[in-house]
């Protein structure tokens, strides 16, 4: 889970941000020429690649100076680095003026992904922020072909429309040679994302898209709302979002498309929802009893605070286990005083709690619609089959806790099946072991296993 407001709460141990870009004031001396900017990243990334990383902070303005020292900055670079495996190449570098700074943004090639390193200069010349994310650099690969070397799948462009103001670009992946096949809709995990919900070049809606495709099974999956309207001016800003703005009429307007789409099977519509589209599933069912199936993944029944909380209890676990100076243990034991607080008051009616109070940093209304849409709300009324997947490698919804609340409020029913998938992630990828986002730092792909289990479920209920 993820998105415009960290689901870690008050904890930002799930960011590979070393410092956000430095606001402050506009600079009085005239900036340095860009294209020399841009050379003095490049040394500032080679410097890190070697371990100078002395030579990187002596660029650092007062304010970048104070907030991130050597030891810190090699710290971050080596946890962001250790994953990658070896450096290849510099793909790319790019400089552009934002406002007073210069900024310049380097993409490396290293050996399992790509790196990009955003370096903002001041009106001197100094650093006044720099952060590093994972990005993709290669084209990524497509199961495009049957065993005879023919087209497995098309693709076409369809557009998904809840409100004329902010309609949706979407593909609907059509499997070749089959008339009128049963179609998959997919729901994203929170946060802003695009139709393959990309991740560091990781695309497990493409994988699953093309995949269920493959195998004779239509699906839907189309950009969502806050991705491609990140502010939404017209209809209210992200501030004001609840369950209903962020997804579910988008699956309302997703669902009737489908049903009128002479393409596919519009009577046989199943929709899988990942992360918290999996939570969501049991609400979307409850609202549309018509649909033939629901397909959680990584999904749970508890609501969202509470995962929230498990998350945070772990990060500060990890904190504590760590070497802190007394001002860092100060700022964790704040922090966590703040999350035991702001949880309480989520446990509790929330009611009387103002809409835009903020609470493990996000506005109340969107918790309000939390509570509202809860799985465990609507659990009894799906009479539909149902099929639940996890990772049992998921740090982000825990198995031990979420898959067995399925299996409980679920598991006497002949037509829910349950698969839960050794060493697999929260993207149903393999895991790489890390328990914080450098684990989706190596591109991968959803699992076929995976794959191969939802088309079965599919397959099994449709004929």
């Amino acid at each position: 889970m993820r998105g415009k407001w960290m689901f870690t709460g008050l904890l930002l141990c799930l960011a590979l941000m070393l410092l956000p870009a430095a606001a402050g004031r506009a600079a009085l001396l005239p900036q340095p020429d860009a294209e020399s900017l841009k050379e003095d990243a490049l040394q500032v990334a080679e410097d890190m690649q070697t371990g100078n990383f002395a030579a990187v902070t002596e660029k650092f303005n007062a304010e970048m100076a104070a907030a991130l020292d050597e030891d810190t900055l090699k710290s971050g670079w080596d946890s962001a680095v250790a994953i990658l495996g070896d450096f290849l190449e510099t793909i790319s570098a790019e400089s552009y003026e934002q406002g007073a700074y210069v900024v310049v943004d380097i993409l490396e090639h290293y050996e399992n992904n790509g790196m990009k390193l955003h370096i903002v200069y001041d009106g001197e010349g100094k650093i006044a922020g720099m952060q590093i994310t994972y990005a993709d650099v290669e084209e990524y690969e497509e199961e495009t072909q049957s065993e005879d070397g023919a087209a497995a799948y098309t693709e076409e462009e369809v557009t998904v429309t809840a409100d004329e103001r902010v309609p949706l670009g979407g593909t609907l992946t059509l499997p070749v040679d089959v008339e009128k096949p049963p179609v998959v809709i997919l729901v994203h995990g929170s946060g802003s994302s695009d139709r393959d919900e990309n991740i560091n070049g990781n695309k497990p809606f493409a994988d699953i898209a093309h995949g269920l495709a493959a195998r004779g099974i239509a699906v839907l999956r189309y950009d969502k709302r806050y991705y491609v309207y990140p502010d939404c001016p017209d209809v209210g800003s992200a501030e004001m979002v609840t369950l209903r703005e962020e997804s579910l009429d988008d699956v309302d307007a997703a669902i009737k498309l489908m049903q009128e789409d002479a393409r596919v099977d519009g009577s046989h519509i199943f929709v899988l929802g990942h992360s918290l589209g999996g939570c969501l599933c049991p609400a979307i069912a409850a609202e549309h009893p018509q649909l033939t199936g629901i397909i959680s993944m990584a999904g749970s029944l508890r609501p969202l605070w509470e995962i929230s909380y498990d998350q945070n209890q772990e990060v500060i676990a990890a904190a504590e286990a760590g070497n802190l100076t007394e001002e860092q243990q100060a700022q964790l034991a704040e922090a966590a005083e703040q999350v035991e607080a702001d949880t309480k008051i989520l446990r509790e009616d929330l009611d009387n709690q103002p809409d835009d109070g903020m609470l493990l940093g996000i506005p109340a209304r969107y918790w309000k619609s939390i509570k509202e849409y809860c799985g465990m709300n609507f659990i009894n009324e799906v009479k539909m089959p149902v099929l639940v997947l996890q990772g049992d490698a998921d740090f982000q919804v825990y198995p031990e806790k979420d898959y067995a609340l399925w299996q409980e409020a679920l598991g006497g029913r002949d037509n829910v099946v349950f698969h839960l998938y050794e060493g697999l992630n929260h993207l149903m990828m393999p895991t790489q072991g890390k328990r914080d986002i450098t684990e989706y730092a190596v591109k991968s792909h959803v699992d076929t296993q995976v794959i191969d289990d939802i088309a079965e479920f599919i397959m099994d209920v449709v004929k």
